[in-house]
């Protein structure tokens, strides 16, 4: 993985920190992980960041950038938290895959503070291109190389390998982000790429030529395939209505999570997860797609890297840590 010079996060955030106004400077500063704008994580962090920063008085900005970037920046202390899919959180930490030797061979180190949203994700086509199953991207141009949005690349294999397909079947556009996969759907570079439901850019798609997410096969040896790609794929049906979605569609899912960094100040993670845990009713009203990030979701076993101690502790004092959650822990921390 390249390496994340300090210059890099200086030169995205020295204009937002020369307009700071005198009511700002002296709030604490936190750096927030996002992915590019056009990108459904982008809209959520931005919310999230909106709610913390309302209800801490911490000023928050949000990095446009994917894990790959924000997870090394951890380890230097210039970022602080960031949303991501806990299937490329989880090849970070563990230094596989894309990862493979990632911070000499340790991986990179994070702790989980909530589980949030379920994201849904499919292979997405033109609907005038008339492709209606993933069987039929067979020798097809197909959106599976994100470079290093490796959440993205695992998704677009996962989908295939639902359907017994691999990226030796199809011929692999590569490309740099979510949103210039679907980008390269709707300026004809592709015939699929990965589409998130909800997402700004599948609207763009959808209006340009119609969106139609791909329906991926759910049968007992297709979901063990799908889940020897990723982990933490469950096989979801979304009713009709989202754009892309004409008829109830069994797409990939994962809970969106919220990571730190592990040496973040406790008292940091106390207030950033009260302001949540009090005020999730505002996060719908900023972007319907956090319409399922709840606090009755925010500790759960699906989680794939370890609870933060002061992470534990705040759901201790609510009366939500459980005995299968500290064995799901403690599975974790001695793998």
């Amino acid at each position: 993985m390249p390496k994340i010079k300090s210059s890099f996060v200086k030169n995205i955030l020295v204009g937002l920190a020369l307009t700071s106004t005198a009511a700002t400077a002296n709030a604490q500063f936190l750096v927030m992980g996002g992915n590019p704008a056009g990108s459904l994580f982008y809209t959520q962090a931005q919310a999230l960041a909106t709610t913390i920063s309302n209800h801490t008085g911490y000023r928050i900005d949000v990095l446009p950038q994917s894990g790959s970037v924000f997870f090394p920046m951890f380890q230097t202390q210039e970022a602080d938290i960031g949303i991501a899919s806990p299937v490329e959180a989880k090849l970070a930490y563990d230094a596989e895959g894309p990862f493979d030797g990632a911070n000499g061979g340790d991986g990179y180190s994070m702790r989980t503070l909530m589980l949030g949203s379920v994201n849904r994700l499919s292979l997405v086509t033109r609907e005038d291109d008339d492709i209606n199953s993933i069987e039929e991207l067979r020798d097809r141009r197909v959106v599976a190389n994100y470079g290093a949005f490796a959440g993205s690349t695992k998704t677009a294999l996962a989908a295939l390998a639902s359907a017994g397909l691999t990226e030796d079947d199809v011929d692999v556009v590569p490309v740099s982000s979510y949103p210039e996969g679907v980008r390269a759907v709707i300026e004809g570079r592709a015939d699929a790429a990965v589409g998130s439901v909800s997402s700004g850019i599948l609207q763009e798609l959808d209006a340009a030529h119609g969106a139609r997410l791909l329906p991926i096969h759910t049968d007992k040896a297709a979901v063990k395939r799908l889940q020897e790609v990723g982990p933490a794929f469950v096989p979801l049906e979304v009713d009709a209505g989202p754009v892309g979605i004409a008829e109830r569609t069994p797409v990939l899912s994962y809970q969106t999570t919220l990571y730190t960094r592990p040496d973040l100040d406790e008292q940091v993670i106390q207030n950033i997860m009260e302001a949540l845990w009090n005020n999730a009713d505002e996060l719908p009203a900023i972007t319907r797609t956090l319409s399922t990030w709840q606090p009755d979701n925010y500790a759960n076993t699906d989680v794939v890297i370890p609870f933060h101690p002061a992470a534990i502790e705040f759901y201790k004092e609510k009366g939500v840590w459980t005995d299968e959650l500290q064995a799901r822990q403690d599975e974790l921390l001695n793998h």
